[in-house]
């Protein structure tokens, strides 16, 4: 009977370690979920291109699941944020995101959701310098612990004089 208790103990042991080297590790089970931003929306899915300095740009974009859903503020704790980079014709890429201009959508460089089905930015550049060079605007995540955003959504567009609206 001892004996048959032991080899029965033996056996669970050999289970549980078993069973904690089959379970993945806990960083592994908690890593960042991966959504696609699938572009963004009309009139600005065509890069390159042309911006007279004060436009807005509607900065629209549907981040999809690998299910094929879509991602709203009700699974993301932190929405998306905007990147905007400045790369002048000679010279290192500038980040000109803590600067950017919100206009009617947005949260300082975060992304609103909208009933839409959208995540929604509305960037201003009556404030972007039109020196020679060009800007590329991108969605990124609000919080790359929580989650990634890959592909992401980029722009690449040039500022020129005027004073659009």
């Amino acid at each position: 009977m001892i004996a048959g208790l032991r080899v029965l103990a033996q056996i669970l042991v050999c289970s549980i370690i078993a069973a904690a080297f089959a379970r993945p590790a806990l960083a592994q089970e908690s890593a960042a979920k991966t959504y696609a931003c699938q572009g963004f929306a009309e009139p600005l899915q065509h890069s390159p291109m042309q911006v007279a300095k004060g436009r807005v740009l509607p900065l629209r974009a549907k981040l999809a699941t690998p299910g094929g859903g879509y991602v709203d503020d009700r699974i993301l704790k932190t929405s998306p944020v905007v990147s905007l980079k400045f790369k002048p014709e000679s010279g290192p890429e500038v980040d000109r995101s803590a600067g950017v201009e919100v206009r009617d959508y947005g949260k300082g460089t975060h992304f609103v959701w909208d009933d839409e089905a959208h995540w929604k930015f509305d960037l201003g550049t009556k404030s972007l310098p039109d020196d020679e060079g060009e800007y590329t605007v991108s969605v990124a995540s609000g919080d790359e612990k929580e989650y990634k955003i890959d592909p992401t959504c980029s722009l690449v567009f040039h500022v020129r004089g005027g004073g659009g609206p």
